[in-house]
């Protein structure tokens, strides 16, 4: 069986992000899950934009006979 290994760049649309919140209401005891709640040094987003736009990413592909998957690599 064959196994090819390679990266490319891809582009898919995307939804674009707002700009964190300066001062985010940090909710106590918002506990859920198992979670601290705690956020910091994280910034809050509470937006993302209501239109696409096509985005760039650099993929890496592993294919055989019977699969293909593609990772996005940061």
């Amino acid at each position: 069986m064959e196994v090819k290994a390679w990266a490319e760049q891809v582009t898919i649309p995307t939804y674009g992000i707002g700009q964190p919140e300066k001062n985010p209401m940090f909710l106590e005891k918002g506990v859920y899950q198992g979670s601290s709640g705690v956020v910091y040094p994280h910034p809050v987003v509470e937006k993302i934009s209501d239109e696409k736009t096509d985005k760039e990413y650099t993929a890496v592909f592993l294919k055989n006979d019977y699969l293909k998957i593609m990772v996005f690599s940061p």
